[in-house]
């Protein structure tokens, strides 16, 4: 007869005394472990692999060309003096400002580029400040005044808190000059007030069809007004444009007075980098909800006017309709 004990003395027929030592169960813990250690070890080869080419031009480069003083005008003229932290640490950076300047050069793709630290965090100190010129007056009994300087979650929210003030005016004037546009979101969520649920608001095309999409209104009209006059000029572009085209082809009581649009119907996306750097690049094609594109054309208005009585005319349009 032979006697166990688990990982200690083991008396035997002989009476002799001796030590087993038995092996612990490995748990399904520590097995997950190994699996997930495997695959991640299989996707840093893989991912090495892949890059091996970028990897051996950039130690080449950053690490052992020669003439260091031409290495310093590159990356100088490519991301400024005062945002060099060493060859090695910046050479990606400097990779993609480049790129983007000869992308710029090759399609004339000016909303495509690298944000330095500094130029990043001016862009945002002047969006939020341009937005803070939003407001809203009565211009008469009848007729309410709307300066939107820009499309932002300022002047969305601007827009939205105040909806039950505006509305009370039967005609609206929108003025949407020197509007440069801003983010698509904001832009659905300012036309969501004027049109009706599920209307097209208009269509953002991508490289990949699956993230191509129709986009859509997702609640019922807030406003109604018998009259919305839109005051456009040569630098209303962008998100500001794909509003106008919104309303236009979803209202039968809009008028467009001033000048032609910037016509600007591509959209970026801004990705934060490293060290406070972004890159912006254009990945969307934008159309209004009848599918035509406004690129490079803008928005010719129902009524050309560009003087600086455009409001006492368009009272006095207003007193016609």
């Amino acid at each position: 007869m032979l006697l166990k004990a688990q990982g200690g003395l083991v008396l035997g027929k002989n009476k002799y005394l001796s030590f087993v030592q038995t092996k612990p169960k490995k748990s399904r813990g520590y097995r997950f472990f190994k699996i997930g250690f495997f695959v991640l070890l299989v996707l840093h080869l893989g991912s090495l692999y892949i890059h091996w080419d970028y990897w051996i031009f950039r130690m080449l480069i950053s690490q052992h060309y020669i003439f260091t003083d031409d290495l310093d005008t590159l990356y100088s003229q490519a991301l400024g003096t005062e945002n060099l932290r060493g060859h090695f640490v910046d050479f990606d950076r400097m990779v993609m400002a480049v790129v983007t300047a000869r992308i710029r050069e090759i399609n004339n793709d000016r909303y495509t580029y690298l944000y330095s630290p500094t130029q990043r965090q001016a862009s945002i100190a002047r969006q939020r400040e341009t937005a803070q010129q939003v407001y809203f007056e009565a211009l008469t009994a009848e007729t309410g005044y709307l300066f939107v300087p820009n499309i932002g979650s300022y002047t969305r929210r601007f827009i939205a808190d105040n909806r039950a003030t505006i509305s009370q005016y039967p005609n609206l004037i929108l003025d949407l000059r020197y509007n440069s546009g801003g983010m698509l979101m904001d832009f659905h969520q300012i036309a969501d007030l004027f049109v009706e649920n599920n209307a097209i608001l208009g269509y953002e095309y991508t490289r990949l069809p699956f993230f191509t999409r129709q986009i859509r209104s997702n609640n019922p009209a807030y406003f109604n007004f018998d009259n919305v006059i839109i005051l456009q000029n040569q630098n209303t572009a962008s998100a500001a444009e794909s509003l106008i085209l919104a309303l236009q082809d979803n209202l039968d009581n809009v008028t467009t007075i001033g000048s032609t649009t910037f016509g600007k119907a591509v959209g970026q996306v801004t990705i934060p980098l490293t060290g406070g750097s972004a890159i912006r690049g254009t990945v969307l094609l934008i159309s209004g909800p009848n599918g035509e594109t406004i690129h490079n054309i803008g928005i010719a208005p129902n009524i050309e006017h560009d003087g600086d009585d455009i409001l006492t005319y368009v009272l006095n349009l207003l007193e016609d309709f």
